[in-house]
């Protein structure tokens, strides 16, 4: 059975691929989540450049023609030619006109704000792609150091099955020879389905953690990459509050924009156009060229909409600033329990080192007791347990301490390529 597990590991690999830290880490950046991400900060720079786009005048070019039940001007009648009763006079049914108009805001203070929230967003879209891309990288170099420690627990429990295995045939033997009763060697087998069960158990979770790793950075382990710390970890401040912060900043940007939205405006328009017709009076064509330009003010006297969305903003505002600090504190509370947590899991490595060393030789002494008629069966195989566990307690502190480093590098903005190889 043991051997059909193993034989079905090789040929799955053979679908898969070794990879290096290096290329988990940058299939990361190359994968779909981070190209969603750049077209996310392309977007904020089209919003952008929209809202600065509203500072420049706008041109517009018309032609229109229009027919009229009554003889109507060109463009208004000035005093000389309404004294003189001239047969061009510009009066016609059927007037066609070309021209332009232009338009312009001189003052608007909700544009200055809004252009203020607009490169706000731009920032938090940037610091996003930052913490998406580090989280991805943790998640993974923590996928990849849980996977190595489910294939050392797995090597521990092919090791312990070939030890198993040595005692099942001098239990056998023992059995056939009328020295031992027949359940010794039920004890035995028991002990052999137990592990065939844990490297099921075990095969499983490795399918989820290769799953996890291929969802993020497009890449089918095979094994398990190896993991070797580089470099210092860098603290300060914290990075998943870059996009909060940027975003706090925006709402309160949005509030001022509503408030400011009461405030008056000051806009300048002017128009030309040039108007054909066929005079009313003497049958020929003439036509007229009319302008104008002029400012206008404009302010809200009353508009109790806009007062609501003024105060609905704020409140938005003051809830996203109460956010900033609950995730803040959650942060540098989060950020010391970790740091604890590194420094017992590296305390506790020489422990279980030294745990592991004597168990071998205490499962040394027992095999010796055993093979004399000095130990029962139940004894010692209590101390090939023992063995097992002191490995795969060791196994399971280092996958936890790398995935603690990995969280407290990403909660400092720490790039992995400098602190793991």
């Amino acid at each position: 059975m043991l051997k059909r597990t193993l034989l079905g590991g090789l040929i799955l690999g053979g679908a898969l691929q070794a990879a290096t830290v290096g290329q988990l880490l940058d299939g990361v950046k190359n994968h779909y989540d981070q190209k969603i991400d750049r077209y996310g900060i392309e977007e904020s720079e089209k919003a952008l450049e929209m809202v600065r786009g509203q500072f420049w005048p706008k041109i517009r070019i018309f032609g229109s023609v229009r027919h009229y039940n009554s003889p109507s001007n060109l463009r208004p009648v000035t005093p000389s030619e309404n004294a003189a009763v001239a047969p061009n006079l510009p009066f016609g049914r059927d007037i066609e006109r070309v021209g332009a108009t232009l338009s312009m805001p001189i003052f608007v203070a909700s544009l200055f704000s809004l252009a203020d929230k607009a490169e706000a967003m731009r920032r938090s879209a940037a610091a996003k792609q930052r913490v998406d891309l580090l989280k991805n990288q943790a998640t993974v170099l923590g996928a990849d150091a849980n996977l190595r420690y489910l294939e050392e627990t797995e090597a521990a429990l092919h090791s312990k099955a070939r030890t198993l295995h040595s005692t099942e045939r001098i239990v056998r033997a023992k059995v056939e020879a009328g020295r031992a009763s027949g359940s010794a060697l039920y004890k035995v087998q028991d002990r052999l389905d137990t592990i065939r069960i844990a490297l099921d158990n075990i095969a499983i979770q490795k399918e989820n953690l290769r799953t996890l790793v291929a969802t993020l950075s497009g890449i089918e382990l095979r094994h398990s990459a190896p993991l070797r710390r580089r470099g210092t970890l860098h603290t300060g401040s914290f990075l998943p509050l870059e996009p909060l912060e940027a975003k706090a900043q925006a709402d309160a940007l949005a509030a001022e924009t509503e408030q400011r939205k009461l405030y008056p405006s000051l806009h300048l328009d002017a128009d030309i156009n040039r108007g054909y017709t066929e005079s009313y009076l003497s049958g020929h064509n003439v036509h007229r060229d009319y302008g104008g330009i002029g400012l206008t003010l404009s302010a809200p006297l009353v508009d109790m909409p806009q007062i609501r969305s003024m105060q609905k903003a704020r409140i938005h505002a003051m809830k996203s600033a109460t956010e900033l600090a609950k995730t803040a504190d959650e942060l540098r509370i989060k950020a010391r329990g970790l740091q604890r947590q590194v420094r017992v899991l590296e305390h506790s490595f020489t422990l279980h080192r030294r745990n592991i060393a004597n168990q071998k030789k205490l499962l040394a002494v027992a095999r010796k007791s055993y093979d004399e008629g000095r130990m029962t069966l139940e004894e010692y195989l209590r101390y090939v347990d023992a063995l097992y566990d002191a490995k795969a307690q060791l196994y399971k502190s280092r996958a936890l301490w790398w995935q603690t480093l990995a969280q407290l590098a990403f909660l400092y903005g720490n790039d992995f390529e400098r602190i793991v190889r």
